[in-house]
């Protein structure tokens, strides 16, 4: 078969590979594929490829092939204009260098084929309607082959064809790419309003930046106010682990000026900026190239009520670090690291005002405990102790965190009915008589009286749990007050704090009897396990116990005496 019968059927064969190349939907198979056949049409023994960034005016070094120095420059940027890709870009057309190592042209200085003796180059831009997409260099090809216009009308035939499959790719990878930081920031927000655990929210916000924008590393800096400076709060990325808890004085660095200024901040070359803090580099072993930086700005918060609404307020900064690849931060990851930014400071604003009013409260319950103990000096301690001891007999039993908070507070609240009970008994050196007694055992009560009348019932926290204050005095047998239940009828908090309740009493200092030893009270629990005590809650305290987990009142007295001595 002659010349001209064999090029109608090359051409076939190229275009059909063209095809097999146009059919994959990514981006990096495809430009490998593509930068392959060009070097075998134009039998070369080494090429690489580069695609255009219309938006920084810059060529992407994507390929390489036939160098192994050059592989380490994938993902390196340069200006358009650089070298001999760049002359091709901007003249738009395909030339023929017959000695690189000798052209001014060429780019001595990048070093993208150091390990080849560079001989001869076939350049050929890639365009998409008059305009540059990228670029594609053949090296060391043969004379004929690229001297032969058929051969580069094959080369010109499949970049035309495979270009506008470029631009496709590149677009569906862009548009993929949108919609996963979509997602996510979805994802961040329905996590937002379902979740005051703050520092794994934030954490999560952060490996999110550390994805979606492709950087080594993200971290959140937060004001101290007592000391005056920022702490690094929160670090994803490498070493997340090394430098969280660094700190940088107020005002200083890039980060202490974005803060100070509320601008965000884009440096690509950290060390032309005089403001680079470098000790941070010095202390944690990172090496920053580049940073995004942007201040956190908690959002306007409406409270509601009387409280009216709390202003938005500079908190903090947030900073993205070393784009991967060797790319520059674009437009969008700004506006991405300023919108999960933004979540991470309503984050933070609202996990302040939970925990404000969380400590509030807990300070309030810990004021009317303490007024109970007033009224009784005998029982000093007595509520506290039954909550912790609570506490521990519900972890015991393997309860969930979310009930065994609101046992805390509730078993807490257990003798606040003591509050209505007169002075003369509850003070009384000596056993109570009969009408007395009776007296007493109505706290359980007036407990629950004081909650409904101060519209504590209402607070979720004690919708369910106010069984702890109504019930600790019930037995199994039915023989306890003041309801008189028996069995299943008496909740399980009622249960654990019965077992606790009577525990810290008989160890405990009283006028009228000294505390009992710790293994007659154990042997009394058991005793009345499954006629005045629920058996299994009998067994967890014994275990805690054994466990060192529950201590009597003077065993908490002896140890924080001890303490105070060292």
């Amino acid at each position: 078969m002659n010349d001209q019968e064999q090029a109608p059927k090359r051409y076939l064969e190229i275009i059909q590979r063209a095809n097999q190349i146009a059919a994959t939907t990514q981006l990096d198979d495809l430009l490998d594929r593509l930068l392959d056949l060009i070097i075998e049409i134009a039998q070369s023994e080494a090429g690489t490829l580069y695609l255009y960034d219309a938006a920084t005016d810059e060529l992407i070094f994507k390929v390489v092939k036939g160098s192994p120095a050059g592989e380490a420059l994938l993902g390196r940027r340069l200006p358009a204009n650089t070298g001999l890709a760049g002359y091709a870009l901007q003249h738009r057309q395909p030339f023929f260098v017959n000695d690189v190592a000798n052209d001014p042209r060429w780019n001595r200085t990048f070093g993208e084929m150091g390990s080849l003796d560079l001989r001869t180059m076939l350049c050929v831009p890639l365009l998409l309607r008059g305009e540059p997409v990228g670029v594609v260099q053949v090296f060391n090809g043969s004379f004929e082959a690229v001297d032969d216009q058929e051969e580069l009308l094959l080369i010109d035939l499949l970049t035309s064809r495979l270009v506008t499959e470029i631009e496709k790719t590149r677009l569906l990878e862009e548009t993929q790419q949108r919609e996963r930081r979509q997602h996510a920031l979805v994802e961040i927000v329905s996590h937002l309003t379902t979740t005051l655990e703050r520092d794994e929210l934030l954490r999560r916000i952060m490996s999110y930046a550390c994805e979606l924008l492709e950087v080594e590393a993200a971290s959140i800096w937060l004001i101290d106010h007592e000391r005056n400076d920022l702490v690094l709060h929160i670090a994803g990325g490498e070493n997340s682990e090394r430098v969280e808890s660094l700190r940088v004085p107020r005002g200083q660095g890039i980060i202490g000026h974005v803060i100070e200024t509320g601008e965000t901040v884009v440096v690509n070359d950290v060390h032309r900026d005089h403001r680079f803090y470098q000790e941070l580099d010095q202390r944690s072993g990172f090496q920053t190239r580049a940073i995004l930086c942007v201040p956190l700005r908690s959002p306007k918060i409406i409270l509601g009520g009387e409280r009216g609404e709390v202003e938005g307020i500079i908190i903090g900064g947030a900073q993205a670090l070393n784009p991967r690849h060797g790319r520059t931060f674009s437009n969008e990851d700004i506006i991405l690291f300023q919108t999960l930014a933004s979540q991470a400071a309503t984050a933070i604003r609202l996990a302040e005002l939970y925990r404000e009013t969380d400590s509030l409260f807990t300070r309030i319950i810990a004021a009317i405990t303490g007024a109970i103990d007033l009224k009784d000096p005998y029982t000093r301690g007595h509520s506290q102790r039954v909550s912790d001891f609570s506490v521990t007999i519900a972890q015991e039993l393997g309860l969930p965190r979310e009930q065994i908070y609101r046992l805390r507070i509730a078993s807490k609240l257990h003798d606040v009915g003591k509050i209505r009970v007169p002075d003369h008994i509850l003070k009384k050196p000596g056993r109570l008589d009969e009408e007395e007694f009776a007296e007493m055992r109505r706290h359980p009560l007036y407990g629950i009286e004081f909650l409904r009348d101060n519209g504590l019932l209402e607070l979720d926290l004690l919708r369910e749990s106010w069984t702890a204050l109504a019930q600790h005095h019930e037995r199994l047998d039915g023989r306890g007050y003041p309801y008189g239940l028996q069995g299943d009828d008496i909740s399980l908090f009622g249960r654990i704090v019965a077992v606790a309740d009577v525990f810290d009493a008989i160890t405990s200092h009283r006028p009228y009897r000294p505390p009992m030893p710790i293994a007659e009270a154990l042997a009394l629990l058991q005793r009345g396990a499954g006629t005045e005590f629920d058996p299994a809650c009998v067994e967890a305290l014994i275990r805690a116990r054994a466990k060192g987990a529950i201590l009597t009142q003077d065993e908490r007295e002896q140890a924080i005496a001890s303490q105070t001595m060292e």
